[in-house]
């Protein structure tokens, strides 16, 4: 089998803190638990309202109040650790090792000892944001993280340069 030269290699690791920082819904989720706080603050007014004018407490009223805070509370962490379970389900979580390659990027799940290839043809579009760059196909995208420093750039130009090859590859002849 030919060895094939690798130009860049980037590694993340895919936890709960990468989950949190990446995953589109959590700012959602995040917002709804604020939101939903306002329930058990209003409890609280509420019960502190009959305290004062009627002189008595309902410990019912206080124990929902405090149930919902909770759940309030703990909302966000509890998304968080579902979707990293369904992310070990399907042996996607740990270390990825991601490497460019001549005509592909192929990544490592260094937990599961697993190595997938993607060649650059089956690639539609790159895009990128503050996180990394995403190369993307129909029902896919794969995340190659960016580093700190000048090497971003050259990493950036180095994969536009590969697909632009590759969709180049894919025009027909006039």
């Amino acid at each position: 089998m030919e060895e094939k030269t690798v130009y860049f290699t980037m590694e993340m690791d895919v936890n709960e803190a990468y989950l949190r920082d990446t995953w589109a819904a959590y700012p959602k989720i995040r917002w709804a638990t604020r939101l939903l706080a306002l329930l058990p603050i209003a409890g609280f007014l509420v019960g502190g309202w009959m305290w004062v004018v009627q002189g008595e407490l309902t410990l019912g009223f206080l124990v929902v109040a405090l149930l919902f805070l909770a759940f309030d509370l703990a909302l966000p962490r509890l998304s968080v650790r579902q979707t990293l379970s369904r992310y070990q389900k399907f042996h996607a979580d740990g270390l990825r090792r991601v490497s460019l390659l001549d005509d592909g990027v192929e990544t490592e799940l260094v937990k599961y000892s697993e190595k997938v290839f993607h060649p650059y043809a089956d690639f539609a579009e790159l895009e990128e944001d503050q996180r990394g760059w995403y190369l993307v196909r129909p029902g896919q995208r794969v995340v190659i993280p960016k580093s700190g420093g000048e090497e971003n750039a050259r990493i950036g130009a180095f994969l536009a340069e590969r697909l632009q090859e590759e969709s180049g590859k894919h025009l027909p002849e006039e």
